[in-house]
């Protein structure tokens, strides 16, 4: 279980043809709590991860904030795999659907909010330093309820955990 109490974000939209409304970003605060369950298995490794958020975006750029809360559920398989490094790799497949609701989203058509589909890679390249390399095609709902966008993400992130516990004299 894992709590975030503060988060801060800024998004953009573009539309069709961009406007000078398109150059504002959409600013958000979040606090989200996360629960995950992983179940080793002898070929894969499986978890469930259950995310609730309350989002507080001013949608406008008129600093009217609007609050609603998104759900959401992914489903993930993992396998790693020796023999090809130094160290093992950790192949990663899955799946997360949102879903939305509340005041700053309660004249959408429906709770949808998007889907993302993640194929990719875990390396540790040092101790306590990982890397993580994949792919995510995702779509996602616009308000109207009739249009979509593809979303297409080269992912690539370093992780540094736990890193001043190496230094540390036992």
């Amino acid at each position: 279980m894992s709590i975030s109490p503060f988060g801060y974000f800024e998004s953009y939209v573009l539309n069709v043809k961009p406007t000078d409304e398109d150059l504002a970003p959409i600013k958000e605060f979040r606090w989200s709590v996360r629960l995950e369950h992983e179940t080793k298995g002898r070929i894969v490794n499986y978890s469930n991860r259950y995310n609730v958020e309350y989002r507080w975006r001013d949608l406008l750029n008129n600093n009217n904030y609007q609050p609603n809360f998104r759900v959401r559920y992914m489903a993930r398989l993992e396998k790693s795999v020796t023999g090809i490094f130094s160290k093992p790799v950790s192949f990663v497949l899955y799946d997360e659907i949102f879903l939305q609701f509340g005041k700053a989203v309660k004249d959408n058509p429906n709770v949808f909010d998007q889907n993302r589909l993640y194929l990719g890679f875990n390396y540790e390249i040092l101790k306590n330093v990982k890397t993580s390399v994949g792919y995510i095609y995702g779509f996602q709902e616009r308000n109207s309820g009739k249009d979509f966008d593809n979303i297409n993400t080269f992912w690539v992130v370093l992780n540094f955990d736990n890193i001043f516990s190496q230094f540390a004299r036992n």
